[in-house]
């Protein structure tokens, strides 16, 4: 299956218990509370008032809303996901919650962003580069940043043993069969083709420097969970 195709169809089936779906897979795997991993990625991350924030892959816009509800409503906040349902969805908890709210949602695709360049502040995204050509969402990311910008995300990472091809192909038949049987075939497919592209901290601080970031900082995330490999949180700049 496509990979876009399958990530779309696997969140859109998603979208109405997103959260609480996300919430029990990290408890299960890692031992964090998707609040709790959120406020990880909100505290690595400082911004100004009046900055410009990008969250790609928002999804239901859980960092964006919880910036805001840390007290940070003098930005200005964009969602970006590919996903239709995902952001109607979003849509509804942000009027609900603050119907004069300072995020506003935007489909569109974080390898190809419908957005000028140098234009944002700071661009954030958690628990969603593994669904993406990476190189590609990094490039993109670091254009719309203006000069002196912040990129700051949250995401699975693994050691150079879990990119072996025996645990390649051992970590992508487990994802199928277990999502498979939680959620269904397409989120299956999703995940199972996201194995390949989880990177290493190398992988990733090799990446951010050729395409141009400085002051890059990746540090673990200690999981909870022995069999599980670590979390890594990534902080760079554009210079």
């Amino acid at each position: 299956m496509n990979g876009n195709k399958a990530v779309k169809e696997a969140f859109t089936e998603l979208s109405s218990h997103y959260e609480e779906t996300v919430d029990d897979e990290l408890r299960t795997f890692w031992g964090w509370s998707y609040q709790g991993f959120v406020e990880r990625l909100i505290d690595q991350t400082p911004i100004k008032p009046h900055d410009r924030i990008l969250d790609v892959a928002t999804g239901t816009a859980v960092i964006p809303r919880m910036f805001v509800t840390h007290g940070t409503n003098q930005n200005q906040f964009v969602g970006l996901d590919i996903t239709e349902a995902m952001l109607q969805e979003g849509q509804q908890k942000i009027n609900r919650g603050n119907p004069r709210s300072p995020i506003h949602l935007t489909c569109g695709d974080a390898m190809s962003l419908p957005f000028p360049s140098r234009c944002y502040d700071v661009v954030v995204s958690g628990l969603a580069t593994h669904h993406m050509d990476i190189r590609q969402m990094l490039s993109e990311s670091f254009r719309v940043l203006k000069v002196g910008g912040s990129f700051s995300i949250v995401d699975v990472g693994v050691s150079p043993f879990w990119q072996s091809a025996f645990m390649q192909i051992v970590s992508r038949i487990f994802a199928f069969v277990y999502f498979l049987f939680k959620e269904n075939i397409s989120r299956a497919w999703a995940e199972a083709e996201a194995v390949t592209n989880v990177w290493t901290g190398e992988d990733w601080q090799q990446a951010l420097a050729d395409i141009g970031f400085q002051d890059i900082e990746i540090d673990k995330i200690h999981s909870g969970r022995k069999w599980i490999p670590d979390p890594l949180a990534i902080k760079a700049k554009k210079r």
